[in-house]
Protein backbone atom coordinates (compact mmCIF):
# COMPACT_ATOMS: atom_id res chain seq x y z
CA UNK A 1 0.00 0.00 0.00
CA UNK A 2 1.33 3.40 -0.99
CA UNK A 3 2.26 5.64 1.93
CA UNK A 4 0.05 8.75 2.10
CA UNK A 5 1.60 11.98 3.37
CA UNK A 6 -0.08 13.69 6.33
CA UNK A 7 -0.70 16.82 4.18
CA UNK A 8 -2.67 14.80 1.66
CA UNK A 9 -4.96 13.42 4.36
CA UNK A 10 -5.69 16.91 5.67
CA UNK A 11 -6.54 18.19 2.17
CA UNK A 12 -9.22 15.52 1.68
CA UNK A 13 -11.25 16.40 4.77
CA UNK A 14 -14.33 18.50 3.96
CA UNK A 15 -17.00 20.43 5.85
CA UNK A 16 -20.12 22.40 5.04
CA UNK A 17 -19.46 25.96 3.95
CA UNK A 18 -22.00 28.52 5.14
CA UNK A 19 -20.90 31.50 3.07
CA UNK A 20 -21.81 33.63 0.09
CA UNK A 21 -19.33 33.12 -2.71
CA UNK A 22 -18.46 35.89 -5.20
CA UNK A 23 -16.99 34.66 -8.49
CA UNK A 24 -15.44 36.20 -11.57
CA UNK A 25 -14.69 34.17 -14.68
CA UNK A 26 -11.14 34.77 -15.92
CA UNK A 27 -9.10 33.87 -18.94
CA UNK A 28 -5.58 32.48 -18.51
CA UNK A 29 -3.86 35.85 -19.12
CA UNK A 30 -5.84 37.47 -16.31
CA UNK A 31 -5.04 34.56 -14.01
CA UNK A 32 -1.30 34.83 -14.62
CA UNK A 33 -1.40 38.59 -14.04
CA UNK A 34 -3.43 38.16 -10.82
CA UNK A 35 -1.14 35.39 -9.49
CA UNK A 36 1.89 37.68 -9.60
CA UNK A 37 0.11 40.08 -7.26
CA UNK A 38 1.04 38.62 -3.86
CA UNK A 39 -1.47 40.51 -1.74
CA UNK A 40 -1.88 39.09 1.75
CA UNK A 41 -5.31 37.87 2.75
CA UNK A 42 -7.65 39.97 4.85
CA UNK A 43 -6.91 38.69 8.33
CA UNK A 44 -7.62 40.44 11.61
CA UNK A 45 -5.13 38.11 13.30
CA UNK A 46 -1.84 36.74 12.05
CA UNK A 47 -2.10 33.67 9.80
CA UNK A 48 -1.75 30.34 11.55
CA UNK A 49 1.67 28.78 11.75
CA UNK A 50 1.43 25.11 11.10
CA UNK A 51 2.09 22.99 14.17
CA UNK A 52 -0.07 19.91 13.91
CA UNK A 53 -3.73 20.12 14.90
CA UNK A 54 -4.80 23.70 15.47
CA UNK A 55 -6.40 24.33 18.84
CA UNK A 56 -9.10 26.90 19.50
CA UNK A 57 -6.70 29.13 21.44
CA UNK A 58 -5.12 30.19 18.13
CA UNK A 59 -8.25 32.00 17.06
CA UNK A 60 -9.88 32.90 20.36
CA UNK A 61 -11.11 36.35 21.28
CA UNK A 62 -8.64 38.99 22.32
CA UNK A 63 -5.47 39.72 20.43
CA UNK A 64 -5.71 43.43 21.16
CA UNK A 65 -8.95 44.00 19.20
CA UNK A 66 -12.16 45.22 20.77
CA UNK A 67 -14.89 42.62 20.05
CA UNK A 68 -17.47 45.42 19.72
CA UNK A 69 -15.37 47.02 17.00
CA UNK A 70 -15.11 43.68 15.19
CA UNK A 71 -18.90 43.21 15.38
CA UNK A 72 -19.43 46.74 14.07
CA UNK A 73 -17.05 46.18 11.14
CA UNK A 74 -18.74 42.87 10.30
CA UNK A 75 -22.14 44.61 10.28
CA UNK A 76 -20.77 47.28 7.93
CA UNK A 77 -19.32 44.58 5.66
CA UNK A 78 -22.68 42.76 5.58
CA UNK A 79 -24.46 46.00 4.66
CA UNK A 80 -21.94 46.71 1.92
CA UNK A 81 -22.45 43.17 0.59
CA UNK A 82 -26.21 43.79 0.39
CA UNK A 83 -25.66 47.11 -1.42
CA UNK A 84 -23.29 45.42 -3.88
CA UNK A 85 -25.85 42.64 -4.50
CA UNK A 86 -28.50 45.24 -5.29
CA UNK A 87 -26.18 47.08 -7.66
CA UNK A 88 -25.11 43.82 -9.32
CA UNK A 89 -28.71 42.76 -9.85
CA UNK A 90 -29.34 46.02 -11.74
CA UNK A 91 -26.16 45.72 -13.77
CA UNK A 92 -26.55 42.66 -16.02
CA UNK A 93 -23.90 43.79 -18.51
CA UNK A 94 -21.03 41.90 -16.90
CA UNK A 95 -21.75 38.22 -17.43
CA UNK A 96 -18.35 37.27 -15.98
CA UNK A 97 -19.43 38.12 -12.42
CA UNK A 98 -21.82 35.96 -10.44
CA UNK A 99 -22.67 34.91 -6.90
CA UNK A 100 -23.20 31.52 -5.38
CA UNK A 101 -23.73 29.78 -2.07
CA UNK A 102 -21.05 27.57 -0.59
CA UNK A 103 -21.93 23.88 -0.15
CA UNK A 104 -18.70 22.44 1.21
CA UNK A 105 -14.98 23.12 1.29
CA UNK A 106 -11.69 21.33 1.90
CA UNK A 107 -7.99 22.04 1.48
CA UNK A 108 -8.10 21.08 -2.19
CA UNK A 109 -11.32 22.67 -3.41
CA UNK A 110 -14.94 23.54 -2.83
CA UNK A 111 -18.47 23.06 -4.13
CA UNK A 112 -21.05 25.81 -4.56
CA UNK A 113 -24.55 26.37 -5.90
CA UNK A 114 -25.13 29.15 -8.42
CA UNK A 115 -27.52 30.27 -11.15
CA UNK A 116 -24.77 30.76 -13.75
CA UNK A 117 -23.75 27.93 -16.04
CA UNK A 118 -19.97 27.64 -16.18
CA UNK A 119 -17.95 25.14 -18.18
CA UNK A 120 -15.50 22.56 -16.85
CA UNK A 121 -11.98 23.93 -17.25
CA UNK A 122 -13.10 27.54 -16.65
CA UNK A 123 -10.84 29.52 -14.29
CA UNK A 124 -12.62 31.44 -11.51
CA UNK A 125 -11.48 34.08 -9.06
CA UNK A 126 -13.45 33.27 -5.91
CA UNK A 127 -13.96 35.47 -2.84
CA UNK A 128 -15.62 34.29 0.37
CA UNK A 129 -15.43 34.63 4.14
CA UNK A 130 -14.93 31.55 6.32
CA UNK A 131 -14.68 33.12 9.80
CA UNK A 132 -16.52 36.07 11.27
CA UNK A 133 -14.11 36.34 14.22
CA UNK A 134 -11.31 36.48 13.57
CA UNK A 135 -12.37 37.96 10.23
CA UNK A 136 -10.89 35.78 7.47
CA UNK A 137 -11.87 36.64 3.91
CA UNK A 138 -10.10 34.71 1.18
CA UNK A 139 -9.61 35.36 -2.51
CA UNK A 140 -8.53 32.24 -4.37
CA UNK A 141 -8.27 30.93 -7.92
CA UNK A 142 -10.00 27.73 -8.91
CA UNK A 143 -10.56 25.55 -11.92
CA UNK A 144 -14.06 24.20 -12.53
CA UNK A 145 -13.83 20.40 -12.56
CA UNK A 146 -17.52 19.46 -12.56
CA UNK A 147 -20.89 21.11 -13.20
CA UNK A 148 -24.17 19.36 -12.35
CA UNK A 149 -27.57 20.89 -13.09
CA UNK A 150 -29.91 20.92 -10.07
CA UNK A 151 -33.55 21.90 -9.56
CA UNK A 152 -34.21 23.84 -6.37
CA UNK A 153 -37.64 25.27 -5.66
CA UNK A 154 -38.61 24.92 -9.33
CA UNK A 155 -35.62 27.03 -10.35
CA UNK A 156 -32.73 25.80 -12.51
CA UNK A 157 -29.34 26.01 -10.80
CA UNK A 158 -25.91 24.43 -10.99
CA UNK A 159 -23.69 22.67 -8.49
CA UNK A 160 -20.13 23.63 -9.37
CA UNK A 161 -17.08 21.75 -8.07
CA UNK A 162 -13.87 23.79 -8.08
CA UNK A 163 -10.27 22.69 -7.56
CA UNK A 164 -8.05 25.37 -5.99
CA UNK A 165 -5.07 26.54 -8.04
CA UNK A 166 -1.79 27.67 -6.43
CA UNK A 167 -3.43 28.03 -3.03
CA UNK A 168 -1.29 30.05 -0.63
CA UNK A 169 -0.18 27.97 2.38
CA UNK A 170 -1.77 30.39 4.88
CA UNK A 171 -5.08 30.16 3.01
CA UNK A 172 -4.92 26.37 3.08
CA UNK A 173 -4.29 26.42 6.84
CA UNK A 174 -7.28 28.71 7.45
CA UNK A 175 -9.51 26.47 5.34
CA UNK A 176 -8.37 23.31 7.14
CA UNK A 177 -8.82 25.08 10.50
CA UNK A 178 -12.37 25.97 9.45
CA UNK A 179 -13.06 22.34 8.41
CA UNK A 180 -11.84 20.97 11.75
CA UNK A 181 -13.85 23.57 13.68
CA UNK A 182 -17.04 22.62 11.79
CA UNK A 183 -16.37 18.94 12.52
CA UNK A 184 -15.86 19.67 16.24
CA UNK A 185 -19.15 21.66 16.32
CA UNK A 186 -20.94 18.78 14.61
CA UNK A 187 -19.58 16.27 17.14
CA UNK A 188 -20.53 18.54 20.06
CA UNK A 189 -24.03 18.92 18.62
CA UNK A 190 -24.46 15.15 18.30
CA UNK A 191 -23.21 14.57 21.86
CA UNK A 192 -25.52 17.18 23.33
CA UNK A 193 -28.54 15.75 21.45
CA UNK A 194 -27.65 12.23 22.68
CA UNK A 195 -27.40 13.45 26.28
CA UNK A 196 -30.71 15.32 26.12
Amino acid sequence: MEKVRQDEKRDCVRAKLRADVHCAMLDECETIKEEKDERPGRFVVKPIKRSGLVEEEHYGAGGGFDPNLIDFLIQIEDKLDRVLKLLASREKDDENLFMGQGVDIGGGGMRMLCDTAVKPGQILKISFRIFRYPVVSLQVFGKVVRVNPVQEGGKQGYEVAVEFLNLHEDYKEWIITYVFQMQRESIRGKRSSENA
